[in-house]
């Protein structure tokens, strides 16, 4: 029988996904502005103003505006 921490740990992503509104955007060059913070260049299809997640490198797709609210503790 498998170490169930380890079978946890395989459901889980290895790289995290991001929200960020697009900044700019050149061929397949997307730059993005990340809402925890920072710049990202990524690669897909996207327009400018627009929200997007981003896994690595890629935009996964396009994601829903919505208002955020950061708390600091």
């Amino acid at each position: 029988m498998a170490n169930p921490y380890r079978r946890l740990l395989a459901l889980l992503p290895t790289t995290p996904r991001q929200v960020g509104e697009v900044i700019s955007v050149s061929g397949l060059r997307v730059r993005v502005d990340l809402v925890g913070g920072g710049v990202r260049t990524c690669q897909g299809d996207a327009q400018v103003g627009g929200m997007v997640y981003v896994e690595g490198d890629q935009i996964i797709g396009e994601a829903p505006s919505l208002p955020v609210v950061v708390v600091e503790v």
